[in-house]
């Protein structure tokens, strides 16, 4: 059975779903993706838990997404989601004193990543599920991305919110979105989704869709790269980024399963095997 659980840090109330286990051997953080949250990572920690209680399980809503709170400030720079990660991570330790495995998906590993080769002494493994290290462009593309960034933000901010007549089709939205069914999806669309007098509508902070104002540059993102945890996993979908596999150049080990873009929602058992063998055996 999974709780709820808070983290106060800096600029946010961060919440999250734990599996907590009393004298944990191991601790797992998990990083969901772009406009995703915690209960992703439900049938993945519901499979580990099952068949290894003594590991904690934490999957972090991230500042914007799910239950945690929305910034009062400003949008969402890349930089800052590695602040707030290290805020958790500091409590964690002082609570937990057992191995972290960073597990990220998505736009969660591109954070994990750039934290494990930042902070190497907090991260014992590291699994990237369908990402790998940062996105990086080239620094001659770094006028127009400033443009596009900020012009994004006039559009977000002018744009209306949207509400739906029922949170069904809420699920057959993303269901179709992600390629995955309704079963699969329910959970996540539940924690991103509430009932207003005007009708359903989405939980998640709509300026998570302004475009970014800078990006790193490829030598920067290769720092990080071969900066990277010995022990690190990466997972593909067959039919997902697949293409991540030939830009990989450190010592990470290549899974490949099948699934899509969200391959730890359809295939957790998989995944949860591969991921207890690093940890084990790194």
């Amino acid at each position: 059975m999974l709780s709820e659980r808070t983290f106060e840090v800096s600029d946010y109330s961060l919440s999250a779903l734990c599996h907590e286990s009393q004298g944990a051997s191991n601790c797992i953080l998990m990083l969901h993706g772009w406009l995703d949250n915690a209960a992703s990572f439900t049938p993945l920690m519901e499979e580990i838990s099952a068949k290894n209680p003594d590991i904690q399980l934490i999957a972090l809503d991230l500042p914007g997404h799910g239950y945690s709170s929305h910034s009062h400030s400003g949008y969402y720079p890349f930089h800052d989601y590695i602040d707030s990660l290290h805020q958790v991570i500091s409590q964690i330790n002082n609570e937990c004193d057992c191995p972290l495995t960073l597990v990220g998906h998505s736009m969660g590993a591109l954070i994990a990543s750039c934290y494990s080769a930042a902070f190497p002494e907090n991260v014992g493994h590291l699994v990237q599920i369908e990402g790998y290290g940062p996105i990086y462009e080239s620094p001659q593309n770094s006028l127009s991305r400033l443009r596009k960034g900020v012009l994004s933000r006039q559009r977000v901010s002018k744009k209306p919110p949207r509400f739906f007549e029922s949170f069904d089709e809420m699920v057959q939205l993303r269901a179709r979105r992600y390629v995955l069914n309704a079963e699969e999806i329910t959970p996540l669309v539940e924690r991103d989704s509430e009932q207003t007098e005007h009708g359903w509508h989405w939980r998640h902070d709509k300026k998570l869709k302004a475009e970014s104002l800078y990006r790193m540059t490829e030598a920067q993102a290769k720092q990080v790269i071969e900066a990277l945890p010995k022990s690190n996993l990466l997972i593909l979908g067959d039919t997902g980024f697949t293409h991540l596999s030939s830009i990989c150049t450190s010592t990470a080990q290549i899974l490949h399963i099948k699934g899509g873009h969200h391959c730890h929602l359809s295939c957790p058992r998989s995944i949860s095997e591969a991921i207890i063998a690093l940890i084990l055996f790194g």
